[in-house]
């Protein structure tokens, strides 16, 4: 779940970034205004945003599966059986 919330924070700031890219109205924007950090994040953004998507599917993989078959497994859905004192 930490690798999906840093990868969506990360998303965000790859976004803004790469904003000055981004085809308008306005004329500074566009390719023109595409340089240094903003055309590395202009590039980068596709695969970013991969890498986000990816890290979202597996925090709800991970989920999914412990709250299925992860907590079974531990013993902990039967008592206090390995508890010291008991």
């Amino acid at each position: 779940m930490t690798l999906a919330i840093i990868g969506a924070i990360v998303l965000q700031a790859v976004k803004r970034l790469a904003s000055p890219c981004g085809a308008g109205p306005d004329p500074r924007t566009g390719p023109g205004a595409c340089s240094g950090v903003s055309a590395i994040a202009h590039h980068i953004d596709g695969v970013v945003t991969l890498c986000a998507a990816a890290c979202a599917v597996l925090a709800a993989a991970a989920f999914v599966w412990y709250m299925l078959w992860g907590y079974k497994s531990t013993g902990e859905a039967d008592g206090n059986r390995g508890a010291p004192g008991s």
